[in-house]
């Protein structure tokens, strides 16, 4: 190489390192982020590369993270309806059908329905959302662990009376 072709064309920088060709190209791909940060675009770069793990990290643990408070409570109530309905159950005249029980919520009402009407516990039944059809009627999609790979599901219309919400299908 002579002084004008250096002169035109800079030498290309190399990167040293102890080693085979394995090791060259590690250091080089080490390097990398330091070669990108020294230039403005390259730093943006970085910045924006940063910031996309940052977020898809967040996202992850908010995933892992279930609302646990509100499960809770919802599977407490569920659980104290339940035990409710088992006692008065016992104590319910042959005449007055289970549907008849009164509930504190839409999704609890549907929820120990659809349990009786399949024949399972009612902790093994979720209410997943529900739709409001008038100010005093709801349609609740539920579905049931029945056991196994079976998962009935069901639209259940319930209303709102004085004591509380019924199931009507």
């Amino acid at each position: 190489m002579n002084a004008e072709s250096t002169f035109v064309r800079p030498a290309r920088r190399t990167v040293v390192a102890p080693g085979g060709d394995g090791a060259r190209l590690a250091a080089m791909v080490l390097a990398l982020p330091l070669r990108l940060a020294a230039n403005p675009l390259g730093r943006r770069a970085l910045a924006a590369v940063a910031i996309a793990v940052l977020l898809v990290i967040w996202v992850g643990v908010l995933y892992d993270q279930p609302d646990r408070a509100a499960s809770a409570d919802r599977l407490a109530a569920v659980n104290a309806t339940a035990s409710r309905g088992a006692a008065t159950a016992a104590r319910r005249p042959a005449s007055r059908p289970a549907t008849a029980e009164r509930a504190a919520g839409a999704g609890q009402a549907a929820a120990a329905w659809f349990a009786d009407r399949q024949g399972v516990a009612v902790d093994q039944v979720r209410a997943l959302q529900d739709r409001r059809v008038s100010a005093t009627e709801r349609r609740v999609l539920v579905i049931a662990e029945a056991g196994g790979a079976k998962l009935p599901s069901a639209y259940v219309t319930v209303r709102k009376g004085r004591d509380g919400w019924t199931a009507v299908s």
